[in-house]
């Protein structure tokens, strides 16, 4: 799995040592890594997450794991993995690659997630089989969300009780389904 490089970061996708290193041992995966990562990151829910990710990883082939990591976003100027971003698993029978992403509290609203987010949409674009990058059940009260995914193109394209649901097509013929 390559990195992907925006300007301010590194994108780096975790193989699973690593994902397992990031919950069970910080400081070896960081000796690994060789720059800090963040441990406010790593909460219940994101454990549940890497846990699933983990599982979904040991059944899939590994050509395949870039679509179900979790992605290290490495702040350049910090040397510092402030945040996790990834798919839920490749585009499913419509064509949607479905995205999650969280980012240390020190890092929010410095438009790092909103670059990571457009780098990762860029990359998902890349596999023909791809034709819409959705994030689903955002909680309405979670505005910074909202806006980062404002900011990458992504509309609402469903609304449930306390959740917003957002899309963003790939550009050009291919994205006829909305």
């Amino acid at each position: 799995m390559s990195v992907l490089q925006t300007t301010r970061l590194s994108l780096l996708p975790l193989n699973r040592r690593q994902l397992r290193l990031y919950l069970d041992d910080p400081a070896t995966l960081e000796k690994d890594l060789g720059h800090p990562v963040s441990r406010g990151i790593v909460t219940d829910r994101v454990r549940r997450a890497v846990g699933m990710k983990l599982s979904k990883m040991a059944a899939v082939e590994e050509i395949h794991h870039a679509w179900y990591t979790y992605w290290l976003l490495i702040i350049k100027n910090a040397s510092f993995g402030a945040g996790l971003a990834g798919f839920k698993g490749l585009p499913d029978e419509h064509g949607d690659a479905e995205i999650g992403y969280g980012i240390d509290p020190a890092f929010q609203n410095k438009g790092y997630m909103t670059e990571a987010v457009l780098a990762l949409t860029a990359w998902a674009f890349r596999e023909p089989a791809c034709l819409a990058v959705i994030a689903r059940d955002v909680v309405k009260s979670n505005v910074a969300s909202q806006r980062v995914l404002a900011k990458v193109g992504m509309y609402v394209y469903e609304e449930s009780g306390d959740n917003l649901s957002f899309r963003v097509p790939r550009a050009g013929p291919t994205s006829a389904r909305s």
